[in-house]
């Protein structure tokens, strides 16, 4: 038996335990803990060794307009606070989406979007005094996102600010600097106005936005295909902020 036969061999038992361990009614995602208790191998090496094509294992697309649950947000924060250091590289992230059973791209964008919101006392008391009157969560993220949250803080969603609530204790709150994000994407680098609307005119020539070619895209424009990766989630939020300032303000 070759190396090649051996790795497919135990790729074969990875995902058979993990098929066992797949919870299709609420979580659509394998529970990677007893997998990994099962076999007796580190967690990280059964989702390594996944053949992640087939299903129940195709990651599923969760677009920014559909909210996470709490539970989801806080496995994907523990996965990658646990197993990774600040910075991540692609193939750490697709671990995570494995893990996940979400794209790692959406992974991204979510962990991006948790870790740009800094829960405040004045901004705690604020959501309490709404839950109080009984707004619902999209109401509440609608009136802090106008009023409370600093100008330079990316649109927040719903699911964020939730997650942000209910695991916050109020008595630990004190008001201190932002802090700096729990993880890195890329280093920053400086993008011209051309280099964004050349961006945007490669990503348009993909139907499906998770069979980007991001080595052409790098080559094509000069910037890491992780810094590219980074912008278009930039780029996307500043549309649907522009798009949702603009629905408001026809609205009145």
């Amino acid at each position: 038996m070759t190396r090649r036969d051996i790795l497919l061999d135990f790729s074969d038992k990875v995902a058979f335990v993990a098929r066992k361990h797949f919870d299709t009614t609420y979580r659509g995602r394998a529970d990677w803990e007893a997998v990994s208790s099962e076999m007796q191998i580190p967690l990280i090496h059964c989702l390594q060794n996944l053949d992640s094509r087939y299903p129940p294992f195709v990651a599923r697309h969760i677009p920014e307009t559909v909210e996470w649950s709490v539970e989801d947000i806080s496995a994907l924060k523990s996965f990658t606070e646990t197993y990774f250091q600040e910075y991540m590289t692609v193939d750490d992230w697709t671990l995570a989406g494995k893990y996940m059973n979400i794209c790692y791209s959406d992974c991204i964008a979510k962990m991006w979007a948790l870790s740009t919101f800094q829960m405040t006392p004045l901004l705690f008391s604020q959501i309490s005094e709404y839950r109080q009157a009984g707004l619902l969560w999209p109401t509440i993220c609608c009136k802090i996102a106008a009023t409370a949250l600093p100008a330079d803080t990316p649109p927040c969603s719903s699911d964020i600010v939730r997650y942000m609530y209910s695991t916050t204790n109020r008595d630990q709150l004190k008001p201190t600097k932002r802090p700096k994000a729990q993880f890195r994407i890329s280093k920053h680098q400086t993008w011209t106005a051309d280099e964004d609307k050349k961006l945007l005119d490669l990503l348009n020539r993909f139907d499906d936005g998770h069979d980007i070619d991001w080595n052409f895209i790098s080559k094509s424009i000069g910037h890491s295909k992780n810094a590219c990766r980074y912008r278009r989630i930039l780029l996307t939020r500043s549309t649907n902020s522009k798009s949702s300032r603009s629905s408001s303000a026809d609205s009145q």
